[in-house]
């Protein structure tokens, strides 16, 4: 799968990770065309065997004991075997310069909302094609077909030849999605770097070494840096509006 290329219906998973409490909220989907969905979820439940036969994978659970599950996990997305169909994108943004109670009506959940729209937007603007949006389940006050008119309102603004592109953003649950699951390990590997708890003396070494194994497969080397706009992994640091 290229950006240029027109595709079939795409899914997109989205997952969060350190919205509360530390510096960088980091978002990150995982797009895979609607026909290779589930064939990705077998695959994934195959890598996680011996030592996960069940339960959900997330990045709080990493742990000497599940490292190679994981890590075949990620292998997984890496292999060849999907190299071409499945990409990852991210966006971090720092949030010591958001200013909700001037720019979102003292919100938090609305400035969130914002930062969804935007890592939505931005497989709109790569991919050709429809999309199904599946945000990771959680409690919010902000409507998700209210996003999904404002996604496709917006992209008919510069693009008026696509048809409503946006045609399904709905939750999913993780514990049931384990491609929801893939993006929240790669989306906490990031939050992980990002935010410094490498470097704190209680740090994982099991999650010090789950974040290398991540990065590494990506090539990325400087965590504070926005990569390639297009490509299999990618990382976008919002520059956040501040106030006049």
């Amino acid at each position: 799968m290229t950006g240029t290329n027109p595709i079939p219906i795409c899914d997109v998973f989205i997952d969060e990770s350190s919205q509360t409490g530390h510096r960088y909220l980091v978002l990150g989907g995982i797009i895979v065309p609607t026909p290779f969905a589930e064939s990705l979820t077998l695959r994934i439940m195959d890598a996680r065997l011996p030592q996960l036969p069940r339960g959900e994978m997330k990045w709080t659970k990493v742990s000497r004991g599940k490292l190679d599950a994981y890590k075949r996990v990620i292998d997984l997305f890496f292999s060849p075997e999907f190299e071409r169909e499945i990409h990852f994108h991210s966006l971090a943004a720092d949030l010591s310069k958001q200013n909700n109670a001037y720019f979102n009506e003292g919100s938090r959940e609305i400035g969130f909302s914002k930062e969804l729209f935007q890592l939505a937007r931005k497989f709109g603007r790569l991919y050709q094609g429809r999309f199904h949006i599946y945000p990771d389940e959680r409690r919010t006050d902000q409507k998700l077909e209210d996003l999904r008119l404002m996604l496709n309102r917006h992209i008919n603004k510069t693009e008026p030849h696509r048809d409503w592109p946006y045609r399904r953003v709905q939750f999913r649950n993780s514990a049931q999605t384990p491609i929801l699951q893939l993006a929240d390990i790669m989306t906490g590997a990031i939050a992980f770097k990002l935010n410094g708890h490498d470097k704190a003396d209680d740090a994982s070494p099991a999650k010090i070494e789950m974040a290398k194994h991540i990065l590494d497969h990506a090539g990325i080397r400087d965590i504070s840096r926005s990569t390639s706009i297009s490509g299999k992994f990618t990382l976008w640091h919002r520059n956040l509006k501040m106030v006049p």
